[in-house]
């Protein structure tokens, strides 16, 4: 009796994995096609190729558009594999997590440090063979499959700039690893609830406000152009005295969410500053990664008709 091969289709974003150097420097030159030819897939898996963007840098509009390939072609494949740059890999698993609603298959993200040709492109093989026997499994969600790592899409996040081992789950657990050929989940999964829709909206008028000890109040001024403010804080959420007062009154006039700059770690505005902006209105990043806190507000703004309605939606997604 013939085993079933799972139908896994391949798109290629570009990214280091595909680049090729240049007298400019390093540029995507590679396509779906090449990097499947780089490796031996594995075993009943039937890998198909579509290369539909090459950057190194994906956009919001590319978030958009990747989600509405995978929607219009879920029908016809098992699982999806994604391979991009790493830079903006962790922003635009976010944004997959959140407009791919109800998903029932496995879209898997995955990228390397490395060009995949050559003795240096050895993790990125290995990267794309384990992404692509994740993708086979059939388990529904998001995932970001990277040195040996399965990260749920929500929490991924780039920590090294010089590792093959650049990803972290931020806040959690990765979801299970794979070794040696075997796929290994560390706690059973279900896929994520409700029937499969695409909600793809997105605002891009939303900022990211880095505070450093030199920053003016003046400078926060400027964001009052923006519907959403991702204010990353110090630590636990604070800000310093000199800025709470800008702040507040921009908390009350849009919708601002206070994070963390510390990569690892959840906030709880324990401290008089950041404790201020929550009591005007502010919403608290929680457990959030910083690129998801960035990325949520802008789903969160281009779903919802009114800042009410985005503010609901922020909590409750």
């Amino acid at each position: 009796m013939t085993t079933p091969r799972s139908r896994i289709l391949l798109l290629a974003l570009g990214g280091t994995i595909a680049c090729r150097p240049t007298r400019a420097g390093l540029v995507p030159g590679l396509g779906a096609a090449d990097l499947l030819a780089a490796i031996t897939p594995p075993g009943g898996v039937q890998v198909e190729v579509a290369d539909p963007i090459t950057r190194t840098i994906l956009y919001p509009a590319d978030w958009v558009a990747l989600s509405e390939i995978i929607h219009d072609r879920r029908a016809h494949y098992d699982g999806f594999v994604i391979t991009l740059g790493t830079d903006t890999l962790a922003h635009a698993a976010c944004a997959l997590a959140l407009m791919l609603q109800g998903l029932d298959c496995g879209v898997v993200l995955t990228g390397a440090m490395q060009a995949i040709g050559g003795a240096a492109g050895a993790p990125a093989r290995r990267n794309l063979r384990d992404a692509l026997r994740v993708a086979a499994t059939g388990q529904g969600g998001v995932f970001v499959v990277f040195h040996g790592k399965i990260m749920d899409g929500r929490c991924a996040s780039k920590q090294r700039s010089d590792s093959d081992d650049a990803f972290d789950s931020v806040n959690a657990a990765p979801l299970g690893t794979v070794s040696r050929s075997k796929v290994r989940w560390r706690r059973k999964l279900t896929a994520p609830a409700g029937r499969r829709r695409l909600r793809s909206a997105l605002s891009t008028n939303v900022a990211l406000a880095l505070l450093a000890p030199q920053t003016d109040p003046d400078a926060i001024v400027v964001l009052d152009r923006y519907d959403g403010i991702v204010v990353a804080g110090y630590g636990d959420g604070n800000v310093s005295d000199n800025l709470v007062a800008p702040l507040v009154e921009l908390a009350r006039r849009r919708l601002v969410v206070v994070a963390s700059q510390c990569p690892h770690g959840a906030v709880h505005h324990r401290y008089a500053g950041g404790a201020a902006l929550i009591r005007a209105g502010a919403l608290s990043a929680r457990s959030l990664s910083l690129e998801m806190a960035c990325v949520k507000l802008m789903w969160a703004l281009g779903q919802a008709p009114t800042v009410r309605g985005a503010r609901q939606l922020f909590r409750r997604a």
